[in-house]
């Protein structure tokens, strides 16, 4: 299935959210996902994600952080973790994290049902733990649009993907 543009997703609609379009949008990488965030902020669109999104953002900012500051030389946690004694000047990444919380999103519930509804998906739609959850929770919320720049989900029946189409490839 093929992925509709981030740009042309209307007004009033629900939508999950992926932790790389929380990325690619508070660090400036694609106009098109700062304006789903805008648009959540404004109620244009309720934005729906998982704490474990969010952590998942928290970290992938936590590791550019370090990369950028050069405290690391590739962007990998175990280059971090060999080096965890830089952890605590590592700040930055925790302004974009305060952005994202006020964004107006709603954080829906994982529970040992969704947990279990996620296997399933992994194994029709070869998925990774965290997009099987993220499927899991749409379906257990009756959520049919996903922003993401992940292909993997295109693979996936029943969802709408809008990806943003401004990022350098």
């Amino acid at each position: 299935m093929a992925s509709t543009p981030l740009s042309s997703l209307p007004s009033r609609s629900f939508v999950f959210i992926d932790a790389n379009i929380f990325i690619y949008g508070l660090s400036g990488e694609s106009a098109q996902s700062a304006q789903l965030l805008e648009r959540c902020l404004r109620e244009d669109v309720t934005g729906i994600t998982l704490f474990e999104t969010v952590n998942e953002a928290t970290h992938r900012f936590m590791v550019a952080e370090a990369l950028a500051k050069g405290l690391i030389t590739r962007g990998t946690a175990k280059r971090l973790r060999e080096q965890s004694g830089l952890i605590p000047a590592l700040s930055d990444y925790w302004v974009n994290v305060e952005r994202l919380l006020a964004l107006n999103l709603l954080f829906v519930p994982v529970n040992e049902e969704i947990l279990r509804a996620a296997q399933p998906e992994r194994q029709a739609f070869s998925l990774l733990t965290n997009d099987s959850m993220i499927v899991a929770c749409m379906r257990e919320y009756g959520v049919s649009f996903l922003a993401t720049n992940d292909a993997d989900f295109e693979r996936v029946t029943g969802i709408t993907v809008f990806k943003p189409s401004d990022l350098l490839t």
